[in-house]
C-alpha cells in the first residue's frame, strides 16, 4: 500500500519549497521561496527534516 507524505505548503501559493528563517522580533518564521510569503513558524513546521544554512 502506498504511503503518502504530507508536506507543509505555503498558505498563499501552495508551494512545498519552504525554509525556516529567524526574525529578531518574531523568532522562527516559515518563508516560501516561491512567492516570498512568510508566517510565524508552528510546531508542525519543525517536524520535517531541517537543513541549517548560516550566511557569513
Amino acid at each position: 500500500m502506498p504511503v503518502y507524505q504530507d508536506f507543509p505548503t505555503c498558505f498563499a501559493c501552495r508551494s512545498i519549497d519552504l525554509e525556516i528563517v529567524h526574525n529578531d522580533d518574531f523568532g522562527p518564521m516559515t518563508a516560501c521561496t516561491q512567492c516570498g510569503y512568510s508566517w510565524i513558524a508552528t510546531f508542525e513546521d519543525f517536524t520535517a527534516e531541517i537543513t541549517i544554512t548560516k550566511a557569513s
